[in-house]
């Protein structure tokens, strides 16, 4: 989903340069070499997209943000909101992991959360599922990528169940 926002602005940036560009002639070739290296930037990500399964398009969306800036026009809103896209794309496109530890859990989602484990009803491992059931009825679940093993997935649940034995030493627990 990321890629496809950020190919969308790339799109909207060229119309937008392709527009500048007609009704500027004179100051047009910023946007003339600009749309011509965000056009090289996008072709380059989806080719490392399509041999390595992954590319980030934050080159182009910086090219995009200095388009907005140096053209006659000089958007700077327009700039500074391609700059943060570019900014965030590699976070937004980190894959979703949980960290637990004696004293909380952390989700390294933006922003990033930390539940602490008294916020918790029940946290367990079930055929390669985490299910993390908070107190305010809001649930998480996640597929674990690769195989949990019986073993690991007993020590984890033990894990689990004495930290939140620990957070919460007068409730029962489930």
């Amino acid at each position: 989903m990321a890629d496809q926002i950020s190919q969308l602005m790339y799109v909207f940036a060229l119309l937008t340069f392709a527009y500048f560009y007609y009704h500027h002639p004179k100051a047009g070739a910023v946007y003339l070499f600009i749309g011509a290296g965000v056009f090289l930037s996008w072709a380059y990500s989806v080719i490392k997209k399509s041999k390595k399964g992954e590319a980030l398009f934050r080159l182009g969306l910086f090219i995009c943000a200095l388009g907005w800036v140096l053209g006659p026009e000089r958007n700077v809103w327009m700039a500074i909101l391609y700059v943060i896209a570019g900014l965030l794309e590699k976070q937004v496109k980190f894959p979703a992991e949980i960290g637990f530890a004696e004293k909380e859990i952390s989700f390294n989602s933006l922003p990033r959360r930390v539940l602490q484990w008294n916020e918790i009803k029940n946290v367990i491992i079930k055929d390669g599922i985490i299910t993390v059931d908070q107190k305010n009825n809001k649930l998480y679940q996640k597929e674990i990528e690769g195989y949990v093993t019986a073993d690991i997935e007993k020590e984890f649940n033990d894990f689990a169940h004495r930290c939140l034995v620990a957070a919460n030493p007068r409730e029962e627990l489930s």
